[in-house]
């Protein structure tokens, strides 16, 4: 059987709606509904969750390939089901590292019992093959931490290194359990991880769609994200979102033009969202696939939004003091839209 269909069994087995089902997994009802109708699978994240949910592992909820199933039966002979296919990933290369340095220091204590007498050049040929395999991983681990060193402790760059950074995501996955979300709606607008970005795209003239990184909240900050308008007429950001189901949040768009607008939405209404801010910027990079930076800096009341590191406007309005972040892509009257996102940075302040 699929893991459509045991997903469905399970759910149905328990009585809970897909809303119900999308707030025990911590994720959207959209989601569910696309798991179920076997448009895509969860993320390695997700099945765990599903796998502690249900009380099931991998193999049981229809989750891996053929190849992966006859590993996982072989697991559980010896008496531990895997939850994910993750954990009968090979071992990883610090892992094979630290197992051979151990089959030295073994060869050494075996050969000692054996041999009590060695002499200076084969003893130091044992102490090497020991070192230097240690030495190397030191020098490996040295060369990481310069390359990242800059990036940790990059200072924020729109209030004078101020704030501490507090989160960073190049977005090429789902691999920070920020639960950003995934999948399609009814009427096929989706939020992927696909060529190494965070892609957005509604179909539908006269819409956007919304992607939210559920598992986030941030009250005092600086929000900041690459982003490439391909296809439609606006992308854009969204910050202090306190119910992403009932569209209450804060929302820059940014049109192909360079016209923006940010809005206070309350509810899934555009007409009903409140116009704080509307403007031209000519900072704006136009044509199909620029990268854009947009940023806010959101102090207590104090909104201000930036569009390639330059401020376009600043606003007082305290409605949502804090929530989650997400972006987006929309149309007017150019369907399809589609947007795609990397590197975003926060700062708390």
């Amino acid at each position: 059987m699929k893991f459509a269909q045991i997903l469905r069994q399970e759910r149905e087995l328990r009585g809970w709606s897909q809303s119900r089902a999308a707030q025990e997994l911590g994720t959207t009802p959209n989601t569910v509904s696309a798991w179920e109708r076997d448009l895509s699978l969860p993320s390695p994240y997700f099945r765990e969750k599903l796998c502690m949910l249900f009380g099931k592992n991998a193999r049981e909820l229809g989750l891996l390939s053929a190849n992966e199933q006859s590993v996982a039966l072989q697991v559980e002979e010896t008496g531990s089901a895997p939850c994910t296919d993750d954990k009968m990933a090979i071992p990883t290369q610090e892992e094979a590292v630290l197992a051979e340095v151990d089959g030295k220091k073994n060869d050494v204590v075996s050969s000692a019992q054996a041999v009590p007498i060695f002499s200076a050049s084969r003893l130091r040929s044992r102490y090497s093959m020991i070192f230097l395999p240690c030495l190397l991983a030191l020098l490996i681990g040295g060369v990481v931490v310069s390359l990242l060193w800059p990036l940790i402790t990059a200072p924020n760059p729109y209030t004078s290194g101020r704030g501490r950074l507090a989160l960073f995501d190049p977005l090429k996955d789902q691999g920070q359990h920020l639960n950003w979300q995934e999948g399609w709606n009814e009427n096929g607008a989706s939020c992927q991880f696909k060529r190494g970005a965070y892609y957005s795209t509604q179909p539908l003239a006269g819409y956007f769609h919304a992607c939210l990184a559920q598992a986030t909240t941030f009250h005092n900050f600086t929000y900041e994200v690459e982003a490439f308008l391909y296809r439609g007429d606006y992308l854009g950001i969204i910050f202090r979102a306190t119910s992403g189901l009932d569209s209450k949040y804060y929302l820059f768009r940014v049109y192909s033009d360079g016209t923006y607008m940010l809005k206070r939405y309350i509810d899934r209404v555009d007409d009903h969202a409140i116009l704080l801010d509307s403007g031209t910027t000519e900072r704006f990079h136009k044509g199909p696939g620029q990268m854009n930076t947009l940023a806010v800096v959101a102090v207590e009341q104090n909104i201000t939004l930036y569009v390639n590191r330059q401020q376009v406007t600043s606003v007082i309005d305290g409605a949502y003091s804090d929530g989650q972040i997400g972006v987006l892509a929309g149309n007017e009257k150019h369907p399809p839209a589609e947007a795609a996102f990397r590197n975003v940075k926060v700062w708390s302040l």
